[in-house]
């Protein structure tokens, strides 16, 4: 068996309000879902843990047909980095099987709602809908930050010139 990538199947959970520390591993096939839990405390710590998650995942994938296996040890494709927190770029299928590829903003409005701004690639190019992302982003959250600190009366008051 070739050597799968080093994430495969393995996901790592974080829940600090739950005190949940672990790695998860989760292989699918034909239907039938493995899954295991290894948490980093009754197994002496984040290293150990994954070292378990991955020889129990080592294992799993032993036992499946060669094609899983090389699909596996495929690296997976490039895809693109904008560079900047809540900027991605994205494809899209659709029904009949068209692909749609566009750069997509991303940020939480005022009222704790997710917003997000998508510039098509075949429609702009992908450097500028990159940064049509990007500028859409940014003025989102310029616009939070100054309707966030509004001024009181007494702090307009002192800003105010004296006559």
């Amino acid at each position: 068996m070739s050597q799968p990538r080093a994430t495969y199947g393995i996901t790592r959970i974080d829940q600090p309000e739950k005190k949940n520390h672990g790695y998860y591993v989760r292989i699918t096939h034909r239907g039938q879902t493995n899954q295991k839990y290894f948490p980093d405390k009754s197994l002496g710590g984040k290293s150990k843990s994954l070292s378990a998650a991955r020889a129990y995942r080592d294992k799993l994938l032993a036992k499946l047909p060669k094609y899983k296996q090389e699909q596996a040890s495929r690296k997976r494709r490039n895809v693109l980095k904008s560079g900047v927190t809540g900027v991605t770029h994205v494809v899209s299928r659709s029904g009949d099987n068209k692909t749609y590829e566009y750069w997509q903003a991303a940020w939480v409005d005022g009222e704790g709602k997710r917003r997000t701004a998508k510039f098509s690639i075949s429609r702009y190019g992908s450097d500028d809908a990159l940064g049509r992302a990007i500028k859409a982003r940014r003025k989102a959250l310029r616009g939070q930050k100054k309707s966030a600190t509004p001024k009181t009366k007494a702090a307009r008051k002192t800003t105010r010139k004296k006559k």
